[in-house]
């Protein structure tokens, strides 16, 4: 098997620091060719440079969304959960709003998308070793979060109930 190249760390950051650059003159009304002097590299690279600095700010912008929309999620479980477990007067209509919760969560975390992609390769006859390895890891790390969030309601639960 061959052995994949590794990429110093200096260069990683040159390009990173070039890809930061691009993009500020390029939002300064520079153009490509203008970019690509002043950096001493070609257009096309300015471009890729570009568009990986974009997709970088669109990445770091999801993944505080799903962060935040996954503690406000937290939030409100928190608030049915106890009211679901005592089996309270009333607690049927929270029924539906927890599995709403659930179901919001699955959507957002992929759930819905790896077990798609799990039933699809199963029914074609089998999976590839890192696929099959991806979905195991991707259902383990929610077990992971399952339990962690289990155990948390457990602990909040034995110590508000003194």
């Amino acid at each position: 098997m061959a052995r994949k190249k590794t990429t110093p760390v200096e260069t990683l950051v040159e390009t990173q620091q070039k890809r930061n650059r691009a993009l500020e003159l390029r939002m300064a009304g520079k153009s490509h060719a203008e970019i690509a002097e002043e950096l001493d590299v070609s257009s096309s690279s300015v471009s890729r440079y570009i568009t990986q600095a974009v997709k970088e700010i669109t990445r770091e912008n999801a993944e505080e969304y799903l962060t935040i929309e996954l503690g406000r999620l937290d939030f409100l479980w928190d608030l049915i959960h106890p009211d679901l477990k005592a089996k309270d007067k009333g607690y049927e209509w929270k029924i539906d709003r927890a599995l709403s919760i659930m179901d919001q969560r699955a959507k957002l975390t992929g759930s819905y998308k790896a077990a798609e992609l799990k039933a699809i390769a199963e029914a074609k006859g089998g999976m590839s070793a890192e696929a099959t390895s991806m979905i195991s890891d991707f259902f383990g790390r929610m077990a992971e979060l399952v339990a962690a969030d289990e155990l948390a309601q457990q602990s909040d639960d034995d110590g508000g109930s003194e």
